[in-house]
């Protein structure tokens, strides 16, 4: 996986931000307070402003770690965090991560957290590289799920009695999205096609150093434009490209010192004229035009009423 950290994220309703300890008020009120919100968490309610600023001292001061990612659900409409969402578990050996996430009262059944889960689940996909995004919730909390499926995640099973929140001891029930294993497959080809993708420069039997273009790179270039080269093609398009680089290099020998660089093609005069200053705006010669003046100005009538 590529690790990038808690990048900024942003959906149609809401942004997905690194925490600030000025988001401590927003945290404890918003949320972190209430019991109904940690029921079936794994951490207690908070008793008290102090508690939230502790845990987001801790959070703030994993930032500056690749692997580390805690996001604040800021509601754009509100302007401040309504809940939080991030990575519980990252195994770089399996390239998977498992999130967890907790939302207002306030903000329940209204899309926030599947809005959420759906772009950290792509993120994690597109822009780490994870080939698997899991989370799990308590059976008896089947709402949870529900975001998890909305977010297209796939039920795979009930751990029973595997887990221990507020409740106690209680069954895990897993969801995933999982990349396929022919996407993988091909995201490795991919990869080792692009590492072997170069242009070498060989001496031609005339002294001449001249590009030549390999077969990994004619192929690396098929992936990007998704064509299908037939061999001819593919030889063709090998010498193209190793005359576009000789000449490349042949403009590169050029000794341009001296000369002035051009922001255009072709001459650009300016058409604009330059300022002129006169006395008065014309403001008299305007309101000689007015059918009715007053103060030095029109007098609209009244569009609506007498």
């Amino acid at each position: 996986m590529n690790h990038i950290g808690t990048r900024e994220l942003a959906t149609e309703r809401l942004t997905l931000r690194r925490f600030e300890m000025e988001d401590a008020e927003s945290m404890f009120y918003n949320w972190a307070n209430d019991p109904e919100v940690t029921k079936y968490l794994t951490w207690p309610t908070h008793e008290s402003v102090e508690v939230s600023e502790t845990v987001l001292r801790d959070w703030t001061s994993h930032y500056g770690e690749k692997n580390f990612y805690q996001w604040a659900i800021e509601l754009n409409e509100l302007e401040q965090p309504i809940g939080s969402i991030g990575a519980v578990k990252v195994d770089d050996d399996t390239q998977s991560v498992v999130i967890g996430y907790c939302i207002g009262r306030e903000f329940w059944h209204k899309g926030y957290t599947t809005e959420a889960l759906t772009e950290v689940i792509r993120f994690f996909m597109n822009e780490v590289g994870t080939g698997r995004v899991a989370a799990y919730h308590d059976s008896n909390n089947p709402n949870s799920g529900k975001v998890m499926a909305a977010a297209g995640m796939e039920y795979e099973g009930t751990l029973r009695m595997a887990d221990r929140n507020n409740q106690g001891i209680c069954d895990a029930v897993y969801y995933a999205k999982v990349k396929s294993a022919a996407l993988l497959e091909e995201e490795e080809q991919e990869e080792a096609v692009e590492q072997a993708a170069v242009a070498t420069k060989v001496i031609g039997e005339d002294g001449v150093e001249r590009n030549v273009i390999s077969d990994e790179t004619m192929e690396y270039v098929g992936i990007l434009a998704k064509l299908e080269l037939s061999p001819e093609e593919a030889e063709a398009a090998k010498k193209d490209m190793a005359d576009m680089l000789d000449y490349i290099d042949q403009l590169n020998e050029l000794d341009t010192t001296g000369i002035e660089p051009m922001s255009h093609v072709f001459p650009v005069n300016n058409v604009f004229r330059e300022d002129v200053v006169t006395n008065g705006d014309g403001s008299q010669a305007t309101l000689a035009n007015a059918p009715v003046q007053k103060d030095g100005g029109f007098k609209v009538p009244k569009t609506i009423g007498e």
